[in-house]
């Protein structure tokens, strides 16, 4: 009985804290990816390189993964990925998520190789792109268009009519 008591708080923190992951956004990436690279001494030869999805496996870029996984609450570097959360930031606008979070628990290993953590991190990261790399940037164009068209909306206007005429 103590055992089912233990397992049942365990399941209720688990998704107590799934439930409370606050889902990232454009800005926050941008803002995110800015002060990872600063970081990380990212330069801006290699900053070119990951504005075109080119992600070499040096240091400098496995550590800027890891660094922009871990403030985006995707990353642990003792636990691993946040699948959970991986699937909530990716999986945005879909109704069906169970296709992504195979994919995601695909590529989220639990490192039996013993990597660094920015190796493990980095694996992970070039496998979602693998398997994802048009829903990550149809994502990412989604929140970079709607953010530019909230900035440049008149004042006054709701996001709800701004949102409205994106669609018509």
């Amino acid at each position: 009985m103590k055992n089912a008591v233990a397992i049942l708080l365990c399941a209720l923190i688990g998704l107590a804290s799934a439930a409370e992951y606050k889902l990232r956004t454009a800005e926050d990436l941008q803002k995110v990816r800015k002060e990872c690279a600063e970081a990380n001494k990212v330069t801006d030869v290699l900053v070119a390189k990951y504005k075109i999805f080119e992600y070499p496996d040096d240091e400098v870029t496995r550590n800027y993964i890891k660094c922009i996984f871990n403030k985006f609450d995707l990353f642990d570097d003792t636990k691993g990925f946040k699948v959970d959360n991986l699937v909530a930031q990716l999986g945005q606008g879909r109704e069906d998520k169970t296709l992504l979070k195979a994919d995601v628990e695909k590529c989220a290993d639990k490192n039996e190789q013993k990597s660094p953590a920015s190796a493990w991190a980095y694996r992970g990261f070039k496998c979602f792109l693998s398997k994802n790399m048009p829903l990550v940037q149809a994502a990412i164009q989604r929140r970079t268009k709607r953010s530019q068209t909230l900035r440049a909306a008149p004042r006054g206007a709701s996001r709800q009519a701004i949102a409205r005429q994106q669609f018509e």
